[in-house]
């Protein structure tokens, strides 16, 4: 079922942003590698293509939910993205009140030396049984190239929320990307390793502020104290 993106275009989270093009995301598990498992939070890297400047991560964790709706209202708080978004430090709605899918400006602040990135990213949300995928496309030519940001060719990328329990989430962040520019390939690695772990580690912490507790959404159907019985209004965070 597609959800209209007006309320939930996540995202997000994302941290060496942005790009001209849709790339086709890795389907088979064994094109990933295990590089960190820690915290309960689990980091893969795609296999390498020889003389491919793509580059990638997919982090995997498990969030202990009793009302998912939270989660909604966490990535609707656009003023709190870079509580929880590594690498990011602001985020622009381009498209507030219009409808169909949300359009963002993220931009991200790098590391010494490194040129910081921005994005402009739409995104396209569905729901299926206990599930709730938030996909994300590049939309570069939205806006002109600001001057102090360097936008990386391409990029394609995901957000998937699972119910594998009635109070546990399953989150899988995962991004394939040309980053652009010149990044020293070790400073790559801790990049690729970082920005996942520390993303998912946040996102567990923020999403408990009291603040996030109680929506809903009546175009999700997801649990949570704040669904009504009858009839609820939601609550603006």
């Amino acid at each position: 079922m597609q959800i209209s993106a007006l309320r939930l275009s996540l995202l997000m989270l994302l941290p060496l942003l942005t790009g001209a093009g849709t790339l086709t995301p890795l389907a088979e598990e064994r094109q990933w590698r295990l590089i960190s498992d820690r915290q309960g939070i689990q980091v893969y890297q795609p296999a390498r293509v020889p003389d491919s400047r793509l580059r990638g991560f997919r982090g995997v964790t498990r969030l202990r939910v009793t009302d998912e709706y939270a989660l909604v209202a966490l990535l609707e708080d656009y003023a709190a993205y870079p509580d929880w978004l590594h690498l990011v430090d602001g985020v622009q709605v381009l498209n507030r009140d219009a409808p169909g899918p949300r359009r963002l400006r993220l931009t991200t602040r790098m590391p010494w030396p490194l040129t910081n990135r921005d994005a402009i990213l739409e995104s396209h949300v569905s729901q299926g049984r206990g599930t709730v995928v938030v996909s994300l496309l590049n939309r570069p030519a939205t806006l002109p190239p600001a001057p102090d940001y360097l936008r990386v060719p391409a990029l394609s990328g995901e957000l998937r929320f699972e119910r594998v329990a009635p109070d546990q989430v399953e989150v899988v962040y995962q991004l394939l990307f040309d980053p652009g520019g010149r990044i020293p390939g070790w400073l790559t690695e801790v990049l690729l390793r970082e920005t996942p772990h520390f993303t998912l580690e946040r996102l567990n912490r923020v999403v408990r502020r009291p603040r996030y507790q109680g929506h809903y959404y009546p175009e999700l159907d997801l649990n949570g104290p704040g669904r009504p019985s009858s009839e609820n209004v939601t609550k603006n965070p």
